[in-house]
Order: C-alpha cells, then sequence, then structure tokens
C-alpha cells in the first residue's frame, strides 16, 4: 500500500473540509493520486444523498445576488436537514456559488443548472460541487428552487433576505423613465416592498393575477360555511363575493396595509413614491422563499 503523508492529507482536507480519516481513506484508496481521491469524495457525496434521499429538509438557507445596476438578480433555495449544516462554512459557499451561477447563467431548469459547469470553478459542475458538499456535511442537501429576474425596459430588481436567511425576497419595479437618476431611492422602495412581501407573504400582486386555483378553493370554502345558513341562493351568492373581496385585500400586495405605516396601502405607498422621484413605479413581479414553507 502506498505511504499516504500527512501533509497530503491536510491538503486533501483544506480543498474539501472532508474529515482527516475520510481524506486519508480515500487517499489509500486512490493510492496516493490526490485527484482520483478528490473524485472518490465526490463519489461518497453521492452515496451519502442516496442513503438519505428519504430524509426530510425542513432547514437551509435562501440568497440572492443583484448586479451592480440593478438591473439582473437571482434568488436560490437550498435545504438541507439541521439548522446546524445549514449555518456552516460549506452551505455559505455552496449556496454563494448557486445564486451567482444562476445570476450569470441563466438556466432554463433544475437539471440544466445542475449540469453547467460553475463559473467559478470550471472544473466542476454544479451538481459535483453538491455532492462535494454532501460529503463535507453528511446530510441531505440539495437546490430547491431558484428564480432569475432581468429588466426588459425601464426599471430595477431588488432583494432582501431575512435575518437568518431562511426567507427571501426578489422583486422586479417597473418605471416609465430611467432609473439611472433616482436608483438610490428607487432601491429603498424596492427594498420596502420586499420586506412587506417577507412580513405579509402575498399571493399576488393584484386581484387580476391571483391564481384561478386559488380563488375557486375560497369559493368553495366561503359556500360550505354557508351551507346551513338556510339563506336565498342570491344571498349566499353575495357573502360569498364579499368574503372574496375581503380575501383580495388580505391577499394582494397592492391592497396590504403598508407595514411601516398601516394607514397606507402599498398602492397608495407606490403612489407617494412615484410623486418624489417624478416617474411612474409599479410592482411587475416578485417571489418569496421560505425554508419549509
Amino acid at each position: 500500500m502506498t505511504s499516504i503523508s500527512m501533509d497530503l492529507v491536510k491538503q486533501l482536507r483544506d480543498k474539501t473540509q472532508v474529515g482527516m480519516m475520510d481524506c486519508k481513506k480515500a487517499l489509500e484508496e486512490a493510492n496516493g493520486d490526490f485527484e482520483k481521491a478528490l473524485e472518490i469524495l465526490r463519489k461518497k457525496g453521492v452515496a451519502v444523498a442516496a442513503k438519505r434521499a428519504d430524509n426530510v429538509t425542513n432547514h437551509g438557507k435562501v440568497a440572492s445576488e443583484i448586479t451592480p445596476d440593478y438591473q439582473t438578480g437571482a434568488l436560490v433555495e437550498v435545504a438541507c436537514e439541521t439548522d446546524f449544516s445549514a449555518n456552516t462554512d460549506a452551505m455559505q459557499n455552496f449556496i454563494a456559488g448557486v445564486v451567482h451561477q444562476v445570476a450569470t447563467t441563466n438556466p432554463a431548469d433544475l437539471p440544466t443548472l445542475l449540469a453547467q459547469p460553475l463559473a467559478n470553478n470550471p472544473k466542476l459542475t454544479v451538481q459535483q460541487s453538491q455532492d462535494d458538499l454532501v460529503s463535507k456535511i453528511c446530510e441531505k442537501t440539495q437546490i430547491n428552487r431558484f428564480v432569475r429576474y432581468q429588466v426588459t425596459g425601464n426599471g430595477i430588481v431588488n432583494t432582501y433576505i431575512h435575518p437568518g436567511a431562511t426567507v427571501g425576497i426578489l422583486i422586479e419595479l417597473a418605471t416609465d423613465k430611467a432609473p439611472a437618476g433616482q436608483l438610490e431611492e428607487l432601491k429603498q422602495v424596492a427594498k420596502d416592498i420586499c420586506m412587506q412581501v417577507a412580513v405579509t407573504n402575498p399571493v399576488a400582486v393584484k386581484p387580476q393575477d391571483v391564481d384561478q386555483a386559488i380563488v375557486a378553493k375560497e369559493r368553495d370554502i366561503a359556500r360550505e360555511q354557508l351551507k346551513d345558513s338556510n339563506k336565498p341562493a342570491q344571498v349566499i351568492e353575495k357573502i360569498i363575493e364579499g368574503k372574496l373581496n375581503k380575501f383580495y385585500q388580505d391577499a394582494c400586495l397592492l391592497s396590504q396595509p403598508f407595514i411601516k405605516n398601516d394607514k397606507t396601502t402599498i398602492e397608495q405607498y407606490l403612489a407617494e413614491a412615484s410623486k418624489k422621484v417624478g416617474m411612474n413605479i409599479t410592482v411587475k413581479q416578485f417571489k418569496r422563499f421560505a425554508i419549509g414553507r
């Protein structure tokens, strides 16, 4: 058997952050070949992932990246089994690399993302980087979802990651003028609305945007609540419409009371902000990721 020096074991440990004994075993299996030992550890990550495939991943982190011109942004959610692992440097480095990958390459879907060479380390694919992470923390770890926004007209994107990094929001604001002269003001407006979304979790910007499946479910719930009321059918329908209108007020971003001033709705806040910056501001889209939800 090839003699494995502690210096070589330490190099592999520094490279992978895997335990010393696992590094030594990998080097012994690879007869001292450093690159082969790296591959063995990656394969071990795959094996760990397979063994833990059915484990629940209710912990993890959300991360975002915005380009310096605030024209492109990405949001990524990575899940794992424990809060301890979610807070390791290995997890932080992995998710930072993934969100940068999404922001710079705009992958069509998760399989495409996993197959891509890492932008910050082309020798590894995103899948291999994920396998490396699994081998380090010995937990099921996976990229759950991601989204990328890029402004196509006038406007900006911005983000907000709630303390603890278990909730994150990405938003795109549209404007009727080029935003460059008022970028700082627009960034603050976007951040304020991101914080609103973090706290209130709206289902859509406005009623017209609500998924009709959600509307149908709310209508069914209201109808079930009234089935024994003995009210005339036309009265029941009016009550149901009233309940739906209340649902829209609570669930749609523009009609919600602003968390920084509950006497103002988000729609009114946007109107006031538009006057201040001298351009019309609208919310084009937003996405909210929350670990375990």
